[in-house]
């Protein structure tokens, strides 16, 4: 007997996150959703956290109820800056997912692991992550991503789906 449905909710979390939407039926993933969005280097803080915010709650709502919430594991970036950035960003989804009564994470794959399982190897570029997401899901090869952080975080929840062995990874 086929899994049950399930939709998990993945993000590839900075100040421009990316965040993607997977179904599965009958252990075969579907991208219902891959988006992100850019937040203003110039604006203050505060309006760029907002806007995270705004943003994920806005994907929650729409595409929601999720059966798992995945997200990259991040200890620190390469500044402080980059770090207080991704931080500010992680508090603000978690905030968006709190107002839907989502306050667990299911998984937080290293991204070497990410490069790992859908990228072919722990040092994959954007590029050959990308084309794995594309491989797996069975996407076309034109198909255009809205962006890296878009895809990436497609290939994190792809990455949950394999690791729990609920899909079969690429062919």
């Amino acid at each position: 007997m086929p899994a049950p449905k399930m939709r998990i909710i993945a993000f590839d979390i900075s100040a421009s996150p990316g965040i993607a939407v997977i179904e599965v039926a009958r252990n075969r993933p579907k991208l219902i959703a891959a988006t992100s969005v850019k937040t203003d280097a110039k604006s203050p803080d505060s309006q760029r956290y907002a806007y995270v915010e705004a943003f994920a709650t806005t994907v929650i709502h729409e595409y929601g109820p999720f059966d798992a919430i995945v997200r990259e594991h991040f200890t620190k970036g390469g500044s402080k800056r980059s770090t207080q950035m991704v931080f500010g960003s992680w508090a603000a989804i978690d905030m968006a997912l709190g107002k839907y009564g989502y306050n667990e994470i299911a998984y937080e794959p290293t991204p070497t692991t990410v490069k790992k399982v859908i990228g072919g190897h722990g040092k994959a570029e954007k590029d050959e992550v990308e084309a794995g997401v594309r491989r797996i899901m069975k996407l076309p090869d034109d198909y255009e991503f809205v962006s890296n952080d878009a895809s990436d975080a497609a290939a994190i929840g792809l990455t949950y789906l394999i690791e729990n062995k609920i899909i079969e990874g690429a062919d």
